[in-house]
């Protein structure tokens, strides 16, 4: 197999991959948290950044209130999951889909999407 070439130069974002921290009482509720102790990362690093283009959001039938974007990363041993977060850009994008991208463990390849407005949510400001 052809080894995948990937420019180095691209990977010039600084991302942020964490588990969202979820603190329950005794009861089994969610407490409240300081803003800090939200997440616990799992891997800060530098991707490349691409997003989905109008072109190709109606070509995939997609939804204009949310943003599609693909972020490419060197491989790492930490696994990636589904239920992670990427915080780029002041944004929160929910992992979509990660996996090793041209074989031999170089590069790992992950679609996220950042939701204007997440179902269910209150919109109040806080």
């Amino acid at each position: 197999m052809a080894e995948m070439w990937v420019d180095a130069g691209e990977l010039k974002h600084r991302i942020r991959i964490v588990r969202r921290n979820t603190k329950r009482d005794k009861d089994g509720y969610q407490t409240k948290r300081e803003a800090s102790e939200d997440y616990e990362t799992v891997r800060s690093c530098k991707a490349s950044f691409k997003q989905l283009s109008g072109t190709e959001a109606i070509k995939a039938n997609s939804d204009f209130a949310e943003e599609k974007v693909r972020f490419l990363v060197r491989w790492s041993p930490k696994t990636i999951e589904r239920k992670m977060i990427v915080l780029f850009r002041g944004k929160e994008y929910e992992i979509e889909y990660a996996h090793d991208y041209g074989g031999g463990r170089k590069w790992v390849e992950i679609w996220a999407v950042w939701r204007s407005q997440k179902e269910g949510a209150d919109h109040d400001d806080q």
